[in-house]
């Protein structure tokens, strides 16, 4: 979209809250098939027919033009909007993996989520996921709110704390279910500083939710993976994050939710992070409180609200440690060092470029990409075990196509 081109788009196509409109459809690729090379490009959708710019209709949460928090709200099904990035990527010749797909009406525009609504006859089946949590399931949102500086895109996969894809994705992938995510990078149980915390994330879905006609709760499945930034960078005490993260769950539960999965936390200690400085053992013991603690929330909130609730927990502190312990067994070598070559106290390691240390020649064979955060490889194992998991559960997770 050239320069004149946005202008024109920018004026047909300014954001109306609640009036019908359109937007436009960016669609982001990863550039190289290699592991350890996470950076990305976009082009803008063309109509499959028409050959025009892909037009998505519908209507604006905000109708500020430069609003970072705001969100497009469509009857096109996510699988509508993949396939037309698709195939203009394939139009173009550019056949790689599709990365991201986002609503943007010009070329100064921010990344913003579309939101499909429902239909009033969509049946009793979990239909979408709702993500909470921080940089491990954050697919874009710190990317937006610093305007696309952190984490740097030269180093990070679009949006992602990662080299790619992140656990969530995969579960989605995996459960057939389309996503909507609220997590974000730095995000502790409650706000810290500027960052928005899993109360205040829950309170933005609720939000949001009051413009998306026919939306039922009960129909998402609700993931939570939240605590790492407040024992590791924040020194919460854990009877503060349990407290925090039990006011979250009682918001969801009233708001609706019926399907909760919840994540412990794997033991921060072992990362290459939390490794460094002398407070492994403190931050050892501190994760295993938690994790103790969030069971019994979890299941007194399952025993309060009975058979109408399916909270469910998911042990990734256990996953986390067979992985550490038995690596071949997952495909990978090392375990103790980042793929990107960071030192262990450096300060603002997400808003500077990272080269992959000299003998990461393959991503996939390291846990870890950065000094806290997984590779993608370790992703796809999370968000595997996790379907896995809840596919035991006696959840409404019927097959059905990808229609939302």
């Amino acid at each position: 979209m050239t320069g004149s081109e946005a202008r024109a788009a920018s004026s047909q196509a300014k954001p109306q809250p609640g009036s019908a409109t359109y937007t436009y459809l960016r669609c982001y690729y990863r550039k190289s098939p290699a592991a350890n090379q996470p950076q990305t490009d976009y082009v803008w959708a063309t109509d499959p027919s028409s050959g025009d710019y892909y037009r998505v209709n519908g209507y604006w949460w905000s109708g500020s033009f430069v609003a970072l928090k705001n969100m497009f709200y469509s009857d096109v099904s996510q699988d509508t909007l993949r396939s037309v990035c698709q195939q203009t990527l394939a139009k173009q010749g550019i056949n790689r993996p599709l990365a991201l797909f986002a609503a943007a009406n010009n070329v100064m525009s921010y990344n913003h989520t579309i939101w499909t609504l429902d239909s009033a006859s969509q049946g009793n089946a979990i239909n979408r996921m709702v993500v909470f949590g921080d940089s491990l399931s954050d697919t874009q949102n710190m990317y937006g709110a610093s305007q696309w500086r952190l984490p740097v895109a030269s180093s990070w996969y679009v949006g992602r704390f990662s080299n790619g894809r992140v656990w969530v994705e995969h579960l989605a992938d995996q459960l057939k279910l389309p996503f909507y995510n609220w997590a974000i990078g730095g995000s502790a149980a409650d706000s810290h500083l500027v960052v928005p915390g899993l109360l205040q994330q829950v309170d933005s879905w609720t939000q949001y939710m009051q413009k998306a006609p026919n939306y039922r709760a009960e129909n998402t499945l609700f993931t939570m993976l939240i605590g790492g930034n407040d024992l590791l960078n924040y020194g919460r005490a854990v009877d503060q994050v349990i407290a925090d993260q039990g006011k979250a769950l009682d918001k969801i539960i009233a708001a609706g939710g019926r399907n909760i999965v919840v994540l412990t936390l794997p033991d921060l200690s072992r990362t290459p992070s939390g490794s460094a400085g002398g407070k492994a053992a403190q931050l050892a013991q501190q994760v295993k409180d938690y994790n103790a603690k969030l069971a019994t929330l979890v299941a007194n909130l399952q025993q309060k609200h009975g058979a109408a609730l399916k909270l469910k927990l998911f042990d990734a502190y256990g996953m986390f440690n067979d992985l550490l312990a038995n690596p071949a067994k997952y495909q990978v070598s090392n375990t103790t060092q980042p793929c990107l070559n960071v030192a262990p106290n450096a300060s603002l390691p997400y808003i500077s470029s990272q080269t992959p240390r000299a003998e990461c020649t393959n991503a996939d064979a390291y846990v870890f990409w950065d000094n806290l955060h997984p590779t993608t490889h370790t992703h796809v194992l999370l968000g595997q075990m996790v379907a896995d998991f809840l596919r035991k559960q006696n959840l409404n997770l019927a097959a059905q196509a990808r229609r939302r």
